[in-house]
């Protein structure tokens, strides 16, 4: 199945671009699409682990959970979690 990526800051600058297209087998979770980014794009591989920031993760426009399974023409879009006041 197809899933489209759109990368936020700073990852489509480690990738070079803001939206990937990948494809993943049936029953794939988000974490098997990032784990398939940082496969392709190994300079994303640092900001995907988690260990300075997990980042935050929407699929379709909703805040979704690593664990979640994706479906067919997803959207998910990966951004970096915001802070401040």
């Amino acid at each position: 199945m197809r899933i489209f990526l759109h990368l936020g800051e700073p990852f489509w600058r480690a990738a070079g671009k803001r939206e990937v297209e990948i494809t993943l087998n049936d029953g794939e979770t988000i974490s098997d699409a990032l784990a398939s980014l940082a496969k392709t794009y190994p300079s994303l591989a640092k900001d995907l682990d988690g260990k300075e920031a997990k980042p935050m993760l929407f699929v379709d426009d909703e805040e979704a959970l690593p664990e979640k399974v994706l479906s067919e023409g997803a959207k998910v879009h990966v951004v970096w979690p915001v802070s401040g006041g």
